[in-house]
């Protein structure tokens, strides 16, 4: 199996505790420049939705710990739902 990357128009689900996950998408991302590996995540919870830029060394992190998995464009609207 292939580690999980990052990739503009991926739907991903960030467990932040056992009991609260939160469903992102990956709007944009800078591959060169003064903004390098910098990417804009739109993040879903139940009382808002909201967007703010993350490095890719964060995501690999998050990987790493097992706390995110890819997810379908699905199951990214029933956490709007």
């Amino acid at each position: 199996m292939t580690p999980l990357k990052i990739k503009v128009a991926g739907y991903y689900e960030l467990k932040i505790s056992p009991d609260l996950t939160i469903a992102f998408a990956v709007m944009y991302g800078f591959k060169d420049g003064k903004n390098k590996d910098v990417y804009a995540l739109m993040m879903y919870t139940p009382e808002k939705v909201f967007e703010f830029p993350i490095h890719e060394q964060l995501f690999k992190q998050w990987v790493d710990d097992g706390r995110v998995r890819e997810i379908t464009s699905d199951e990214a609207f029933a956490y709007i739902l």
